[in-house]
């Protein structure tokens, strides 16, 4: 099997896995194109529904290197009777954010549960500038944020009146949100903790302060059309945090993910500082599940059998048929015809690919050093939401 095979040493495992997602992704991003002149601009319904299709089929790659290429264990502590909620309604997923592979761990909750086609979320606007990813987002009606709060509420006024369009039962969405704004380091959590205690509110221990702003003005915007909010809470065993260069290397990981749905009528509704301390309190859950998970390697209760499915398997393989069969066959056709300038301009197109590939991968990394979240220590402030 060609996914044991990328394994064997973690450069060929990189370039394998980033030929092929560049590659696919410029082909997906070229769908998408026709879709929103050709299909969205006469009927959105339509429009967003193949999307969403072009959608799981592309994001069944990093699907793919969670389950398949890493292997990763994955136990997923829920409650049964929610499942009869999904696909059902339109649902706002708010996860802790630990590490590297936050989004990833959450794609692959959402192929789990049958729900790439209408994942959505939240995210900086500099991944506007990344090759494929940042148009991809564009296409699928991503919200990009300025963390400039004067920009970014009429951005999400904007957005919420796109997703509040989605019929639930035609196109559910998980809209996915991290509000603490920005991933954890113990330098941004003593910043968080120092301003916990500066207004008098017991600090977190596990999770950053949140930035309740643009959670609530979704919410907010949103009304009605918003079935529920999932607590959505990411943890590994032993503090063994995989990070993007374990992915690639195909090293496994036990994880666990912990999620409960909070329906609309348990939401409140109408008072934003009552909206505020909603989302306090769910970090303040999150921060108790998470001390949990340090003393007993695990959540509370038994984990829930969700099996993986095969198809985020069968996508990369398709993926990788049709991108390196019609990349072999150009360079057959090349070769044949000795178009030595055309082959000298593919292999200046690979370093330029391999440069994408590495500013997607710099950016999923930055975290480590990226201030936000120190200078401010969670204030929501101006700046931001």
């Amino acid at each position: 099997m060609i996914h044991k095979v990328l394994r064997l040493h973690p450069a060929l495992s990189l370039g394998v896995l980033c030929y092929v997602y560049m590659f696919s992704g410029i082909i997906v991003n070229l769908i998408q194109l026709l879709i929103f002149i050709f299909v969205r601009s006469v009927s959105e319904k339509w429009g967003t529904k193949i999307n969403g299709l072009v959608q799981a089929s592309h994001v069944a790659i990093f699907t793919f290197v969670v389950e398949w290429h890493c292997e990763c264990n994955i136990r997923l502590y829920f409650d049964k009777q929610d499942l009869r909620y999904v696909n059902e309604e339109h649902t706002l997923c708010i996860c802790n954010h630990r590490g590297e592979v936050d989004w990833q761990l959450g794609y692959a909750l959402l192929e789990r549960l049958d729900g790439l086609k209408g994942c959505k979320g939240l995210i900086k606007k500099q991944a506007l500038l990344l090759p494929v990813v940042g148009w991809f987002m564009w296409f699928t009606d991503y919200l990009f944020l300025s963390r400039n709060w004067s920009k970014d509420q009429p951005a999400i006024h904007r957005i919420c009146r796109t997703w509040s369009n989605y019929c639930p039962r035609e196109n559910s969405n998980f809209y996915v949100l991290y509000a603490e704004g920005t991933r954890w380091t113990a330098a941004k959590h003593a910043a968080a903790v120092k301003f916990a205690k500066e207004r008098g509110v017991e600090p977190f221990k596990h999770v950053l302060f949140p930035r309740t702003k643009g959670a609530v003005e979704i919410i907010s915007k949103l009304g009605s059309s918003l079935g529920s909010v999932q607590n959505v809470v990411f943890a590994f065993p032993g503090s063994n945090s995989p990070d993007t260069a374990t992915m690639f290397s195909g090293k496994s990981t036990d994880i666990d993910i912990y999620f409960r749905r909070i329906g609309a009528e348990e939401i409140p509704s109408g008072n934003k500082e009552d909206l505020g301390q909603f989302i306090i309190d769910l970090y303040r859950d999150k921060d108790n599940l998470l001390q949990y998970h340090a003393e007993n390697d695990s959540f509370p209760g038994q984990p829930t059998a969700l099996p993986r499915r095969v198809r985020s398997l069968v996508m990369f393989y398709l993926w990788s048929a049709v991108t390196i069969g019609l990349g072999l066959a150009f360079l057959n056709y090349l070769v044949v015809n000795e178009c030595h300038v055309m082959l000298g301009l593919i292999g200046v197109a690979f370093l330029l690919g391999g440069f994408a590939a590495s500013r997607i991968i710099s950016y999923a990394t930055m975290g480590s050093s990226s201030n936000y979240g120190v200078s401010s220590g969670g204030n929501e402030g101006k700046k931001g939401a």
